[in-house]
């Protein structure tokens, strides 16, 4: 995916992501909402980080829309989101989601990122239904 748009779409996804504050999540979801792409690119964007990317950016900051962690992921010197969110105070029900996950959401608009709300342009791709 070496488009201008996904190149663009990336640096938001980063942007947002990295000010996501400690012991705060933000969702797939509501990233995608933000820059009007579907959930799943701003998980495959997160997904593909380089180690340097994964060492540096609170990736795992960022959950499913229930609270959940889904396929588990590590950062680059192997530690699962599970435990990164648990350093941060996060604690977790027997099905996985996280226990205090409304109070833990913060808005991706509230934020100090500073990428403003996005509407697809008129000449983007539009997206695959598979």
């Amino acid at each position: 995916m070496g488009s201008p748009f996904f190149a663009r779409i990336k640096g938001d996804v980063l942007l947002i992501v990295a000010a996501v504050p400690p012991g705060r999540v933000v969702t797939f979801a509501d990233v995608g909402a933000h820059l009007d792409v579907m959930p799943r690119h701003v998980a495959y964007i997160l997904a593909t980080l380089s180690e340097i990317e994964k060492a540096t950016l609170p990736w795992h900051r960022t959950v499913g829309a229930d609270g959940t962690l889904g396929v588990p992921k590590a950062g680059a010197d192997g530690t699962p989101q599970r435990t990164l969110l648990a350093a941060e105070g996060a604690a977790f029900d027997p099905d996985g989601r996280i226990t205090d996950f409304v109070a833990r959401r913060v808005e991706v608009s509230a934020l100090p990122h500073g990428v403003p709300q996005q509407t697809r342009p008129a000449e983007a791709p539009k997206p695959r239904r598979r």
